[in-house]
């Protein structure tokens, strides 16, 4: 992790330096793939303002503080930013705990609607440079309808690079991706 400092209208000592980067650093523990973190200090006149920003996989977050004492600025908005990580490490901790809860099932050869294996039709085998497509079996999830958003913040902190859920609004089966720039990609059925 990174942690970059910057002041502005004041002299940052070493002392406030190391305090800042000891309080980042405990932001690890909560976020494995954490990439950069930026700490802005500005001095107006009699007060001190901290700005953190946050650079995770994907996600971003920024938070803001102020008073009349730098310490306490800093302190303040790390805990802020501390708070923000743990909500939203919760909120997916939740869900995930929730999903593995509901019903989910692999479906057998014996029980209705799974894919049999079948022999491929001389018809579909016209162009026996493309092998026939075989379904060995077939998953079933269910889950509860979500928001885009709630959808999006669940794939940045998975593995996975797909995540496909039931919008909540729209009513239909929707998908959200990792695209290769770093961006989230989404599409839904029609």
């Amino acid at each position: 992790m990174d942690i970059i400092t910057t002041a502005r209208h004041t002299e940052l000592t070493p002392e406030i330096r190391e305090h800042a980067e000891k309080r980042l650093r405990k932001l690890e523990r909560y976020v494995s793939d954490l990439q950069e973190v930026h700490l802005i200090i500005n001095k107006e006149k009699y007060r001190h303002v901290a700005e953190v920003t946050l650079r995770a996989k994907g996600t971003n977050i920024v938070s803001s503080d102020e008073s009349s004492d730098l310490l306490t600025s800093i302190d303040r908005v790390v805990d802020r930013v501390e708070r923000q990580v743990k909500k939203i490490r919760a909120r997916l901790k939740d869900r995930g705990k929730a999903r593995r809860q509901s019903s989910r099932r692999v479906m057998t050869s014996a029980e209705p609607g799974f894919v049999e294996e079948e022999e491929p039709v001389d018809e579909v085998q016209e162009d026996e440079s493309y092998p026939p497509v075989v379904v060995p079996r077939q998953e079933i999830f269910r889950t509860e309808p979500t928001t885009v958003s709630k959808a999006v913040d669940e794939l940045r902190l998975q593995e996975e690079d797909v995540l496909l859920f039931r919008n909540e609004k729209t009513g239909v089966v929707s998908l959200v991706y990792m695209r290769p720039d770093g961006n989230v990609g989404f599409a839904e059925a029609l």
